[in-house]
This record gives structure tokens, sequence and C-alpha cells, in this order.
């Protein structure tokens, strides 16, 4: 009785092993039909149907995010959007900016603002900011050694305006007495 659930563990081991080869090959399970929907669902989530596409000899680029911050006087101090708080946050920081590569315009710019709200908020002496994403292509060391250089190239950018404060209406009026 006790090998009953051992075989089950294996065969959901090899399953799990199968999808993950399936994830590198790059093989489309979601055409497949209901239940390769369900497949890439599971895929999705466990991480099994991720690529490994850094394993490749293709280039490989990371999106990086640049905030432009500009006060009155036109100074202008650029903050990186990398934390250095840990590994985590450094993920969650690059995700960010690569979502500036599949969101569509719209998408983008309200990305955009709500970064340069932030930043806003951050340095409420500014009165502008620009969001800069750019995307930098890593080479592999055979290339370098070869002479070619890692290369960076602006992908997309935003300028945002501080808005100008309103003017408050004034309730009541002066009588002379």
């Amino acid at each position: 009785m006790r090998s009953t659930p051992r075989r089950w563990l294996l065969v959901l081991a090899a399953a799990h092993l199968l999808l993950v080869t399936l994830g590198a090959a790059g093989v489309e399970l979601r055409e497949v039909g209901p239940i390769g929907r369900l497949l890439d669902h599971y895929g999705l989530a466990s991480g099994a149907g991720c690529e490994y596409d850094f394993f490749t000899s293709r280039d490989h680029g990371q999106f990086v995010l640049h905030v432009d911050v500009i006060d009155a006087e036109g100074r202008r101090t650029t903050h990186s959007l990398g934390t250095g708080a840990s590994h985590e946050a450094e993920l969650r920081v690059a995700h960010i900016a690569g979502e500036f590569e599949t969101a569509e315009p719209a998408l983008r710019r309200e990305l955009a603002k709500s970064l340069a709200a932030k930043m806003f908020e951050r340095h409420p002496e500014a009165r502008e900011v620009v969001v800069r994403v750019e995307y930098f292509v890593v080479v592999l060391m055979d290339e370098h050694r070869s002479g070619r250089e890692p290369r960076v190239s602006r992908f997309y950018d935003a300028r945002f305006r501080k808005p100008r404060p309103r003017l408050e209406a004034r309730h009541g009026s002066a009588h002379s007495g």
C-alpha cells in the first residue's frame, strides 16, 4: 500500500519535469486545447513553463529605468530605480521596467505617469520629471573578447510637469462699516 503514494509522487515529478523540458523548448501548450491551457497555467504558476533563454546565445538585454527630477532653477538630478535593498526588490524593479516593452502605448503612459507622481511626492521641489527607459544589451564573453561592446539604447521617455496649484475661490465679501 505504501508504494502507491510513492508512484503518484514519481508520476507527478516526471510530469513536472516534462513540463520544464517543454517550457525550455518553447512549446506553446495553450494552443493544444483546454488541457494545454490548464498545463500552461500550471507552468506559469510553478515556473515550469519558463523558456530559460538565458542559456541561448542570442542577445540578452535588460530594461533600466531612470527618472530625471528637474527643479525650478533647472537643476537635474537623475535617479536610477534600482533599490539595492534585496535581490527580490531588484527583480521587482526590473519587472516594472520590462512592462514598458509589452504594454500598450496608453498603458506605458499610465505607468510612466504613476512613476512620475511618486517622484513628485518624494521631491516636492521638482517642477518637472522625465521618466526614461533604456535597453541595455549584454554581450557574451566570446563576443566581448572579439571587440563587441555592450550597448544602451533609449527605448521610451515621457516628460511630466508639476500641476500648478489652483487658486482657491474666496468665500464671503468684505464689508466696510
